[in-house]
């Protein structure tokens, strides 16, 4: 089997804890066009992840009302961005680490990549990644594996594996056929369980060390 020498990432709950601000503007959205649909704090909590266009088609069928919701969404989350969202800790230091070692780097998210720059470039982090797979690039999102073999087709690789902060992650990587990595900060924490990853991490120490003794066994 071949070593591992590439790593892809998803970026929000997974390198950047912007899922409080994304559950926050979620809920003031949602209340300005629809104030009278309740929704409760675990209907936020499914609705993050998939991308925003199926979220609030959700709640109507009128797809200009949703990419007016969408727009409003994205005012409302650039507003409080940068002074509300913060990096993990040791992300940044293993990613860069990584990128030193010779490691191919990807990242596969469902935003658009002009909504993922911003967080990225706060953090210095966009110079590290070989690839940035956004929505606009493919036809089908996370969980299908389209983004992350696009990412892979980006690069020469022998074995990847996909980190990522909920089941649509590891799915995906999964489907494409390469390992997956769950971070046990999600707040999918115990879904994440139930599909058994291949790896587990609760702090980005513990990612490279993982690698390594995973290469190690490939070895025999």
């Amino acid at each position: 089997m071949p070593r591992i020498d590439a790593v892809l990432f998803d970026l929000d709950g997974t390198l950047v804890d912007s899922i409080p601000l994304i559950a926050d503007t979620l809920r003031k959205t949602l209340h300005e066009f629809f104030p009278s649909v309740p929704v409760s704090p675990t209907d936020i909590d499914a609705m993050i992840g998939p991308p925003l266009s199926a979220t609030f088609a959700r709640f109507t069928a009128d797809p200009h009302v949703v990419d007016v919701m969408i727009e409003r969404y994205r005012v409302i989350y650039k507003t409080c961005e940068l002074d509300s969202i913060r990096i993990f800790p040791r992300a940044a230091k293993t990613l860069r680490e990584l990128k030193k070692r010779g490691y191919r780097l990807g990242l596969v998210t469902t935003k658009f990549t002009a909504s993922a720059l911003p967080s990225l470039d706060h953090f210095g982090l966009t110079p590290l990644f070989d690839v940035i797979i956004g929505l606009e690039t493919v036809k089908n999102h996370k969980p299908h594996p389209e983004p992350v073999l696009k990412a892979l087709d980006a690069f020469p690789h022998g074995q990847a594996v996909m980190v990522g902060d909920t089941e649509g992650d590891l799915v995906a990587g999964r489907a494409a056929g390469i390992l997956t990595c769950a971070v046990g900060w999600s707040h999918r924490r115990n879904l994440l369980l139930e599909l058994k990853p291949d790896f587990w991490i609760d702090d980005y120490a513990e990612l490279i060390p993982a690698i390594e003794r995973y290469d190690s066994k490939e070895e025999f």
